[in-house]
């Protein structure tokens, strides 16, 4: 279920998914309403991620020489968490203190989804249809350009997650986020015709 990586595949049975699986308008907003929460997950998994991050001098180096980092999110932030995004505190719970790396990030959002999400604010096994829909993919490569995009604005100071998730929204709104959001719908629809490449 959980085989998101930082681009992901695009296949034609996932470009026409939205269309078969959102017949009415009801469905439609179900299926958007779920893409937006597993997307906030992923959102608030790279913010933990982008203020928290530490080194353990004591920690041995890893197989590639370098030391390995960690999720340290002191006892305020986690109290500030909890009185803010409670919905989100699991993840957090689930990360602080641990090794992190790519695997262990895409896991531990995977098991937050499937453990608070799926079944729960969503219908029961529809993460596994976000995970691989096109929509999903599409806003997960937005929020990457996005934080690429402003990652010295972001690292300025310290924003709450909450100013992440409007910023992000606005940017989508901007002539260059809806330009950037139709060219990787062509780009999918493009590898979906050649019977399903990576998107770059």
């Amino acid at each position: 279920i959980c085989l998101f990586q930082k681009f992901f595949h695009m296949d034609r049975q996932g470009l026409i998914l939205h269309g078969q699986e959102t017949a009415d308008g009801r469905q439609q907003e179900q299926f958007q309403n779920a893409v937006w929460q597993v997307l906030e997950a992923v959102m608030f998994e790279n913010w933990l991620r982008f203020y928290f991050i530490s080194e353990k001098p004591d920690a041995p180096a890893g197989p590639d020489g370098e030391t390995p980092l960690f999720l340290a999110v002191p006892d305020k932030g986690m109290e500030r968490i909890k009185e803010l995004y409670p919905h989100l505190l699991p993840l957090a719970e689930d990360m602080n203190g641990r090794e992190v790396d790519f695997e262990t990030s895409r896991r531990a959002v995977c098991t937050f989804v499937l453990d608070h999400l799926d079944g729960k604010s969503m219908p029961k096994d529809m993460a596994a249809t976000i995970f691989e829909s096109a929509t999903f993919q599409i806003q997960m490569q937005l929020f990457n350009a996005w934080v690429q995009m402003h990652e010295d604005q972001l690292d300025q100071g310290f924003l709450e997650f909450g100013a992440w998730r409007k910023l992000f929204a606005q940017w989508r709104e901007t002539s260059g986020g809806r330009e950037l959001a139709d060219r990787l719908a062509m780009a999918g629809q493009s590898a979906g015709a050649r019977g399903g490449d990576t998107v770059h």
